[in-house]
């Protein structure tokens, strides 16, 4: 009977525990290679060689931290055929352009996303996004 309970409450805590196991969400991938058409196609999280840290939202939102920067900026950004346009309150008015293009494995969880300023009279702003390739870490 001692046994027959201490196997069951094995079972069940080996199932309780196996039910905890993280799962891959199934709407998390890296971006594919190309030229985004929108923000929904480049969301999610990137690094830096230099360990920034850049996460694009689909609705538009972004928070952008660097180790040797002013500290952690966010603001809003549109992207439509591979144009970003970014705003950020530690900018003012100012808008800045860039292109985009996404570069890498998609299937190797290996997206790199590739930014180059148009215009952008933020020099901050422009500096760190543009300082190094920011690669997916989602996976």
């Amino acid at each position: 009977m001692k046994r027959l309970l201490v196997a069951a409450l094995l079972l069940v805590l080996a199932g309780g525990c196996s039910a905890m196991k993280a799962k891959p969400s199934s709407n998390v991938r890296p971006p594919a290679p190309g030229v985004p058409a929108g923000p929904a196609d480049v969301s999610g999280i990137y690094r830096s060689i230099h360990q920034g840290v850049l996460q694009l939202r689909a609705d538009g939102d972004y928070v952008l931290i660097v180790p040797e920067g002013p500290g952690p900026t966010s603001g809003t950004f549109t992207l439509s055929a591979g144009r970003l346009s970014v705003r950020s309150p530690a900018c003012g008015a100012e808008t800045g352009d860039y292109h985009v293009a996404v570069t890498g494995e998609q299937e190797a969880g290996k997206a790199v996303l590739n930014l180059t300023a148009v215009r952008d009279n933020c020099e901050d702003r422009r500096k760190y996004l543009t300082i190094d390739p920011w690669v997916y870490a989602n996976s």
